[in-house]
This record gives structure tokens, C-alpha cells and sequence, in this order.
């Protein structure tokens, strides 16, 4: 997941600086409670800016961030959608959208969409290795959701040629050692999906290790480096 975005409050002391103090706290706050896995409490914070200003991107993505950190991933999805029609964004705040766009498909398994937005994001940022391993790993789950789509359509099949075979099986009782076979086989079938299942699930917590682990390294990056000005929207 990409990092959600600090705020940066110009210390300044016009009245549009102080009319626009609640909504900034609020965002400020927001980010300080999601740092801490405060997610719930963010959330309220986040929308409490928005409520204010609902134009201010920094804040519908801080939001959609703290959705996807719920679980709740098509509310996110759909955030990050909108979030995309602003005509504000720099092609590098697109590549950070995509990116956590594709997560959240990848997450609901819908894993041709997840593909189509990383794509999006690596031809604004080819050179962004997590999108390229988030790419590799939907890919992957995509072929194995096409395979067990295939072998349900063949076990519509197989359920068909069983009946008919139970038929037969009622006339010819030499045939249960076949049947119990192809039972045996189906079982086999159902406990190989469930280890996929749970291949997958371990695989795509790994997805999230890996991106928590790349951003603890940029962070240290950036208390090494003080003298450079941080990258913000």
C-alpha cells in the first residue's frame, strides 16, 4: 500500500490560512491516528476535513487509503476512481493511485482489473518494482482462477456422466470400485483448491509485507537525509 500523505501546514496568518485551520487539523490529526493503526478514528477525521473541503486531494486519498486498511476495498476502489478525474494530479500521484487501485481489486479477486491498473501505473513509473511484483503476482492469480473456472465447468460435466454412470452402476454393481475412484479423485481435487486458496492468501500478505518493509526503508532514507525536501502533493 502506498503511504499515505503528511500535510504540510503553511505557517501563515492571512484569513483564508485561519478559515481553512479546521479542515488542515483535521487531516493532520487523520494522519497521525493512521500511522498509529488507528484506521476507525482516521476515518472519522478524514471525512470530518472533507465535510469542510471536499475538493482537497490529499484527504480523499488519505481516506480511500484508510477504507482499504478496513477491508473495505470496492469503497476504496471506487475513491480511488473518482480520485483519478482530477485534473490536479501529477503524473506521479497517478502512478501512487493505480497502484493501490490494483491492490484493491486484487483483493476483492478481481484480478483483470487489478492487472489493467497496474499496468496503468508502470507506464507512469515503469521503474517501480512493488507495482511490478503486485503485476507478477495478479497475473499469476488470474491464470489460477481461469484453471479452476475450467475444472468447475468440467465437473458440471463430470456430475452429469456420474448420474448416468449411478445408472448403470444400478445394473452392474461391479462397477462401485469406479466410483469410489472418481470420489476419491474429487476429493483430492477440493483439498489441492483449498491449499491454492491459502497459497494465495499467504502470497498477498506477503504483497503487504513487502510494501510495509520498502516504506519503513524510505522513511529511514528520509531522517538520514533532512537537508533534502520531502515529495508531497
Amino acid at each position: 500500500m502506498r503511504a499515505i500523505l503528511n500535510i504540510a501546514i503553511l505557517l501563515t496568518f492571512s484569513t483564508v490560512a485561519l478559515a481553512q485551520q479546521s479542515p488542515l487539523r483535521n487531516f493532520r490529526d487523520g494522519n497521525h491516528s493512521f500511522q498509529n493503526n488507528q484506521y476507525n478514528a482516521a476515518e472519522i477525521l478524514f471525512r470530518r476535513g472533507l465535510a469542510t473541503d471536499s475538493t482537497d486531494m490529499r484527504g480523499r486519498y488519505n481516506l480511500a487509503n484508510t477504507l482499504y486498511k478496513q477491508s473495505e476495498y470496492e469503497t476504496s476502489a471506487e475513491m480511488f476512481n473518482q480520485l483519478l478525474g482530477d485534473r490536479r494530479l501529477s503524473s506521479s500521484q497517478k502512478a501512487d493511485i493505480f497502484h493501490n487501485l490494483g491492490n484493491a481489486h486484487v483483493r476483492t479477486e478481481n484480478f483483470e482489473e487489478g492487472i489493467e491498473a497496474y499496468k496503468q501505473a508502470l507506464k507512469l513509473r515503469p521503474n517501480d518494482n512493488d507495482t511490478r511484483y503486485n503485476l507478477a503476482y495478479a497475473l499469476q492469480r488470474l491464470q489460477q482462477q481461469q484453471q479452476q473456472q475450467q475444472q468447475g465447468g468440467g465437473q458440471g460435466q463430470n456430475n452429469q456422466q456420474n448420474q448416468q454412470q449411478q445408472q448403470r452402476q444400478n445394473q452392474n454393481p461391479n462397477q462401485n470400485n469406479q466410483q469410489q475412484q472418481q470420489q476419491q479423485q474429487q476429493q483430492q481435487q477440493r483439498q489441492s483448491d483449498q491449499l491454492r486458496k491459502s497459497d494465495a492468501e499467504r502470497m498477498l500478505n506477503a504483497m503487504d509485507r513487502q510494501e510495509r518493509n520498502t516504506l519503513d526503508k524510505r522513511k529511514q532514507i528520509n531522517v538520514e537525509q533532512r537537508g533534502r525536501a520531502e515529495k508531497d502533493w
